[in-house]
């Protein structure tokens, strides 16, 4: 019994931790929301990047610069209904002495998961003009990359993650990176093959569901031995 009650203590307070982390969630999707209905960030050459990233966590921007496909960097094994493929992350140069802003600009199909045809994914005059980037400001997480690969793609090494991780895209390319990233909400005017990426998520997670599960691991614990005692005490009577 004592041993049934320390692990329903555990089992509770493990179901009201994730209930506190569901209300995190839950708090933190409600405020991206609400930003999204602001009206949107007009970036350019003679405005600064501004220095909030987790306040603009989901505000519609608009960020005027050009694109350099060289340093472009492919987040691998992003499926599309169903076919496999990349998504693109490329920097946009907003200012020659300005980091640059990281935006995830699509989807391409790529038969491994890896090696896409990057070039597909550019209109056809190229990506030297400068460009006017519709989108929502999105979050980095330390440790979302993965293990870093390089992959040649038509004669050029592509830097390879598995999310979206700031801290190693500043590792790995030669040019100063600002902590945002914007995901285009129309890729590249429809470019190529390049599709949408994935929508940004709106759900709570699974936080409620693991919080009822660790209650249920309480009370059948406890109810269990509650019974086996009774069966037990009834025995020795």
């Amino acid at each position: 019994m004592l041993v049934a009650l320390v692990l329903g203590a555990l089992f509770v307070r493990l179901g009201f931790w994730q209930l506190s982390r569901h209300g995190e969630r839950r708090a933190a999707v409600e405020r991206r929301l609400e930003r999204g209905t602001f009206p949107p960030l007009n970036w350019e050459a003679s405005s600064p990047v501004p220095e909030d990233t987790v306040g603009l966590i989901g505000r519609a921007v608009v960020v005027r610069g050009r694109y350099l496909p060289e340093h472009e960097v492919i987040l691998r094994s992003r499926s599309a209904e169903g076919r496999p493929g990349v998504e693109v992350l490329t920097p946009l140069e907003v200012a020659p002495d300005e980091p640059v802003i990281m935006v995830l600009r699509g989807w391409l199909p790529a038969v491994d998961g890896l090696r896409a045809d990057l070039s597909a994914g550019w209109p056809r005059q190229g990506s030297a003009s400068e460009v006017s980037v519709e989108g929502v400001l999105i979050s980095s997480r330390d440790g979302r990359g993965g293990q870093p690969l390089w992959v040649d793609v038509d004669g050029r090494e592509h830097l390879a993650l598995g999310g979206i991780d700031l801290d190693q895209v500043r590792d790995h390319l030669p040019v100063e990176v600002s902590r945002h990233v914007v995901r285009a909400t129309d890729p590249a005017g429809g470019a190529g093959l390049l599709g949408p990426a994935r929508a940004l998520e709106t759900g709570f997670g699974s936080h409620m569901s693991y919080a009822i599960q660790w209650f249920s691991f309480a009370i059948i614990g406890l109810v269990g031995t509650a019974v086996v005692l009774r069966k037990e005490s009834k025995t020795d009577a």
